[in-house]
This record gives structure tokens, sequence and C-alpha cells, in this order.
């Protein structure tokens, strides 16, 4: 029986397993986490003043569904002994986080320093990745918390530019010392840590104080329940840039360029126009229909900004040999993209590309393109060092049609 851990390293199968399991479950609670905070958003924009003007009363709603109708009210405060059962909603986002956390450990900081560490970004070894990008996470989420726990919280304009530009700073910063695809899933994770953080410090306690007033026969105080709404707000807008963080590594023309960080903000920006424009529409917002347009606009622009390749070197006169080509795809590809890889990372070639024979080569150009000429995707995190001069001939190659002689 093979040992699950090797001298050093925990074994790549044993990894593969916890990646498969560790990340299904984390879409499935994170689906929950997120269905609820929007369900229950969309009841707050489309709440109704009751019929009786109850001063307790936030408004009512009917929704149809399940082959039935459902009244559903919401109350500010109720008279004591009235909730025979409350339904909590928080383990969705306390095993979201959990599940998050355990993935970014097996993917990111057990998986291999090629996920953290790229070489052309920053000379620093895996530890020091790995700590920059914990520090990075839990740094982000406490400047969070000083923001919105200052006196100045209800000046909400100025504290969510703050806000952004901390996050733009955060950004910038990890790009210029985790490769691309580290740097984004480190903003995601704390932008994720802080979704929960809410739920676990702010929200679920706001509603404890809440339910226990009432079973005293007291009012609630009001500032319990508005931080809870503003936090639960938050969370709503940081829910669509988040999960594109989560699908993120599967598209390189976004991490693998050299303006990585910019283009990782103007989604977000993307993001929180599209979710702008679900959460005030229906509520007869003028604005929403000009800021998803705007959204949909700056989208497309960035799509063709990034079709644009990184190397900007003139198309070779002389041919290119494939000789040439198959010797740099050789001692820079071929590490992984092997039938029996000699990586320390994978022990199966990644998404079955292999880059030994010339059929296989001729097979994959386009993905070649992508990944090593238009970007720096790969290799991944630059490990076997790639220069920008090999990159230019793989890509006058290509230009040239890839000939096979």
């Amino acid at each position: 029986m093979p040992l699950l851990f090797s001298v050093g390293a925990m074994s790549p199968v044993f990894l593969e397993w916890a990646n498969l399991f560790v990340r299904w479950f984390h879409i499935v609670v994170g689906i929950g986490w997120i269905g609820t905070s929007f369900f229950f958003i969309h009841l707050d924009a489309h709440l109704r003043a009751a019929a009786d003007g109850a001063k307790h009363g936030a408004g009512k709603i009917w929704l149809i569904h399940s082959g039935g109708y459902y009244e559903v009210e919401k109350l500010k405060y109720v008279p004591p002994g009235k909730i025979p059962e409350l339904h909590w909603y928080k383990w969705e986002a306390y095993l979201t986080g959990l599940s998050g956390i355990t993935l970014l450990f097996i993917v990111y900081y057990l998986g291999g320093s090629g996920f953290m560490v790229d070489p052309a970004v920053a000379e620093i070894a895996q530890p020091e990745a790995v700590a920059i990008g914990i520090v990075a996470i839990a740094g982000g989420w406490a400047l969070y918390e000083l923001i919105w726990r200052s006196p100045l919280n209800r000046l909400e304009g100025v504290m969510n530019l703050g806000c952004f530009a901390l996050l733009i700073a955060i950004a910038w910063g990890l790009s210029h010392v985790l490769s691309g695809r580290a740097a984004y899933m480190h903003v995601g994770a704390m932008m994720g840590v802080i979704m929960v953080a809410n739920v676990l410090f702010v929200i679920q306690p706001g509603q404890r104080r809440m339910v226990r007033a009432n079973a005293a026969g007291q009012v609630p105080d009001p500032a319990w329940g508005g931080a809870a709404k503003q936090r639960s707000v938050h969370n709503n807008y940081l829910t669509l840039p988040v999960v594109f963080v989560m699908i993120s590594n599967h598209f390189p023309n976004t991490y693998g360029q050299k303006w990585n960080w910019a283009i990782l903000i103007a989604l977000f920006i993307v993001g929180g126009g599209v979710r702008y424009f679900l959460n005030t529409y229906d509520r007869g917002g003028r604005a929403a229909p000009y800021v998803l347009g705007g959204a949909v606009v700056a989208a497309i622009a960035l799509a063709l900004v990034t079709s644009v390749p990184m190397s900007s070197g003139a198309p070779a006169t002389e041919r290119v040999a494939f000789a040439q080509v198959h010797g740099v795809i050789a001692e820079r590809c071929m590490q992984c993209h092997s039938a029996h890889p000699t990586d320390d990372t994978f022990r199966e070639p990644p998404n079955g590309v292999k880059l030994e024979t010339p059929q296989q080569i001729a097979g994959v150009v386009a993905k070649i393109k992508l990944m090593a000429v238009d970007t720096n995707a790969m290799p991944l995190g630059n490990k076997t060092g790639m220069t920008a001069n090999e990159r230019a001939l793989l890509g006058n190659w290509i230009a040239q049609g890839a000939p096979l002689d």
C-alpha cells in the first residue's frame, strides 16, 4: 500500500481526493448560503406596507412557488412568547468559510510552490508566500472591521470608497509578490473571510440580542438590526466578486496578464454593477438600467483589451524550425505535460495534455498560445523559467502556421 504521506509533503493521491471532496462540499454549502442571501435581499426589496399599518411591522410580501402561495411578513419586534420556533440561517455561512479555508490549504499551501510562487514576479520561497497570503487575509479583515466599527461608519459612501481603495491596494500588492492565480485566490479568500466574520461577529450577535429583548418584553434597539442589515448588504455585494474568484483559475486570460490586479478590480466592478441592478431595478431604481448597461459595456471592453497578446515582439522574418519549438517545450513544459510527469505537483498530466510528440503538440496549439504566449499562465508559477524570448519564439512559430518540420 503506498504511503499517503511522502517525506516533506503530502501524497498527490491524497491531495487530489481531498481537493475533490472538499471542493464539492464547498460548492454545495456555498450555493445554500448564496441562495438564502439573495432570497432575503429580494424579500426586503419587495416588501409592501401591511394593511393594518402596525408600528412593529416592516412590510409584507406574497410569493408563489412549489404549487402554492406564501404570505411573508417582516416584523421589527414581536410580543414575548409569540415565536414558537425560529429558523436561523448561519451554518451555510460557517461551513462555506471552513471548507473554503481548508481548500486554500489543500490546493495552495500543501499543493506545491507552483501555485503560490512565480519567480518572474518575486523571488520568494513557498513558506514566505504562505505567510504573506495569511497575513493579507487576516489583515484585510481586521482593517475592514476597524473601518466599519469606527464612529464614521454612518458615512456609508465615504466608508465604501475607503474599503474599495483598500481592496485595490491589497490586490495590487499581492499581484507583486504572489503568482497571479494565488493573488486572485487570496483576494477572494479575504473577502470570503469578511463575509463569514460578518455573520459570526455582527449579524448573528445582533439578532440574538433582538430575540433576548423580545423574550424579556422589551423593544429591541434598532441599532442591532441596523448593523446586521448593513453587513448583510455588504455580503450581498461581495458575493458575485467572490464567485468569480472561485472560478478564476480556469481563465488564465485574467490572472495571467501583466495588469492582472486591474482586471480583477474591473471584474469586481462589473459584478457589483450587476448586483446593484438586481437589487434595485424592481424597486424602481432609475439608475439601475444605466448601471447594468455600464457593466455590460465594461465587460465587453475588458474582453477586447485582454484579447491583445502580452507579447509585443514583431513576427519573425526567418522561419522558426519545429526543432527549436520542441526544445523549448521539452525543457519548460514536459516536466508536467508528459505521460509520467517528473514535477512534484502532478502525478498525471494536467487536464490530460501531453506534449511529448509533434502530433500532441499540434493538437493543442491554441492552448499553448493562450497559456504561454498571450499570457504567462504556464508554466505553472513559471517554475521552469520560461523566458520572454522563448515565449516569443512559440508565438512566432504559431503565427507561421505551426509547421512540424
